[in-house]
């Protein structure tokens, strides 16, 4: 037990879990001091295979709204920058501006989306608020084949699934992933379908179907805290396990003092560059 502990705890620090560093790590935390964070953005034109599409797309926005501003925190709380910032603006204009194109990747439940990205809007944005490098968070929809079990866990079926994941990057003010983290590394940011095994139980029936959730059913998942002792806080669910991710992997080491009594009233040396 204390071996598997030490392994995990391992990978932790290391920022293994949910991410991949595209550079050294030493490198990007000297690289990477200021940090700011875009509002999280929807990939309008990926898989969003829902009847009530346009809605489920509202309805993610309107979720989104501000929701950048708990990433910060937590991110600041591990101190391993010497600033991360919030960037103010519209997520649909911004992705047109940073977002360039997409591909898909992997195969069944291992399907991701990764992203392409504008050197130009990158760097705009990045010179205008004095960061270095920005984390650019992607909420998009996908088709994946997966196995999905009752809740028994004794049945199972598997099919293609409509889902919405999340894609995130740091990428440096000179438009360079530096860092990358894709829905497959942390599961389903939220499950569009479900197998009704009650439906076929119930009515004796051999095929189990798939079914849409309700969008009223994905505002309740999308804001659902928890109860008791259990409710952290007042973020949702989802957004609270991705945070969680994001920032585990997103630990680039405490800086050191010397390296957080940067000159400039809180410009980093490198911001702008």
């Amino acid at each position: 037990m204390f071996r598997w502990l030490a392994l995990l705890m391992a990978l932790l620090l290391t920022g293994c879990v949910g991410g991949t560093y595209k550079i050294p790590q030493e490198e990007y935390r000297q690289r990477v001091r200021t940090l700011g964070v875009l509002p999280i953005m929807v990939d309008e034109d990926s898989a969003f295979n829902h009847p009530q599409r346009s809605r489920v797309i509202d309805l993610l926005h309107r979720h989104n709204d501000q929701k950048q501003e708990p990433l910060v925190e937590l991110l600041r709380g591990t101190r391993g920058y010497f600033d991360v910032r919030s960037i103010s603006a519209d997520p649909r204009r911004l992705f047109s501006e940073v977002v360039t194109g997409s591909q898909v990747a992997g195969e069944e439940a291992s399907l991701v989306r990764r992203y392409r990205f504008s050197t130009a809007g990158v760097s705009r944005i990045a010179e205008a608020n004095v960061v270095d490098a920005l984390l650019v968070v992607v909420l998009n929809g996908v088709e994946r084949r997966e196995k999905r079990r009752d809740r028994t866990l004794i049945s199972y079926l598997d099919a293609d699934y409509n889902a919405v994941l999340a894609t995130a990057a740091v990428i440096s003010a000179a438009g360079e992933v530096l860092w990358e983290y894709t829905g497959d590394q942390a599961g389903v940011f939220l499950h569009l379908q479900y197998p009704d095994f009650d439906e076929a139980y119930y009515n004796k029936a051999e095929a189990v179907r798939i079914k849409d959730v309700s969008v009223n059913g994905l505002d309740r998942s999308l804001g659902e805290t928890g109860r008791g002792v259990f409710a952290r806080s007042s973020l949702g669910r989802p957004y609270r396990e991705l945070f969680d991710a994001l920032v585990a992997a997103l630990k680039p080491g405490v800086l050191t003092p010397l390296q957080s009594r940067l000159p400039g009233g809180g410009k980093s040396p490198s911001a702008g560059q």
